[in-house]
């Protein structure tokens, strides 16, 4: 199918782009098209104007401040990929790389992009989470920051204004002494995940997600809470792990059933826990 018409713009600045959304409600944002293009093909969206942002200058920067790492949201994955920062300072998210879409969505897939179609299996939606990441977001009217915890509302729904941008996610580089893992699960490499989970364990303490089980990636507050500064013993990981997931709302998509979500989801957290947490 082809798209339905729609006017272009191509603005040369955030402030320039900002002012085109403030205009009205029928404008939508080109960053990467890997989601944007499809919907408008099958006529899933009907936009009145596609702003294309791929042209501003700086959106896609990514350096190292004071113990964070600040990412551009036009940031492609496959360059975020090859970035040595992304590894030193923030392993997780290197680790969930691979695991997104095929080298040719990666090439165009950008960072921004992804967070905020908001869906569900996600893999950088659940990295964002797990590492506590900050999202800033830009209008006319200025601009404002929210926790990646914060941001996700519901499957491909987020806080983030019509008339808003994403133009930077900000994660706290991992703490000395991490050790981290991510595990999926998907029908085909490269597919949204079923299931899958981010761990990272230090001294300080321990954080673990889990993404595609819910309508949003959730934090498994309860496990980490009772299983950080303890080694790993099998029999109260599968305790724990069963009264975290006693708590969750598992997705029904009429494909994927939500007991199987479940199990899957044990088997993984099992097995990153299993990684991470010292013996």
């Amino acid at each position: 199918m082809k798209p339905p018409s729609f006017a272009y713009a191509r603005p040369g600045t955030v402030a320039e782009a900002a002012g085109l959304l403030a205009q009205g409600d029928g404008a939508v944002l080109l960053a990467g098209g890997q989601s944007l293009m499809p919907m408008l093909n099958l006529r899933l969206a009907a936009p009145d104007t596609v702003i294309d942002i791929n042209g501003i200058a700086g959106l896609a920067d990514v350096r190292r401040d004071d113990g964070r790492l600040r990412i551009g949201a036009m940031a492609r994955q496959a360059a975020l990929m090859r970035t040595p920062a992304v590894g030193e300072a923030l392993p997780l998210l290197a680790l969930a790389l691979p695991h997104i879409g095929h080298p040719q969505t990666r090439s165009r897939g950008t960072i921004g992009g992804s967070l905020c179609h908001a869906d569900p299996a996600a893999e950088l939606a659940l990295v964002a989470v797990a590492a506590d990441a900050v999202l800033t977001l830009l209008s006319s009217a200025g601009t404002r920051t929210v926790p990646a915890r914060a941001f996700f509302l519901h499957a491909m729904e987020t806080v983030r204004a019509a008339d808003e941008i994403l133009t930077e996610i900000t994660f706290p580089a991992s703490r000395p002494g991490a050790r981290c893992a991510f595990r999926e699960l998907a029908r085909r490499h490269g597919d949204f995940a079923i299931a899958a989970v981010a761990a990272e364990w230090s001294p300080e303490g321990l954080t673990i997600a889990v993404g595609g089980l819910e309508a949003t990636p959730r934090v498994c507050a309860h496990l980490s809470r009772e299983l950080a500064g303890r080694p790993f013993e099998q029999a109260a990981v599968v305790r724990l792990i069963d009264e975290e997931l006693a708590q969750t709302e598992p997705l029904e998509d009429g494909v994927i059933g939500p007991d199987y979500r479940l199990q899957l989801a044990r088997v993984l957290l099992n097995d990153c826990l299993a990684e991470v947490l010292p013996p």
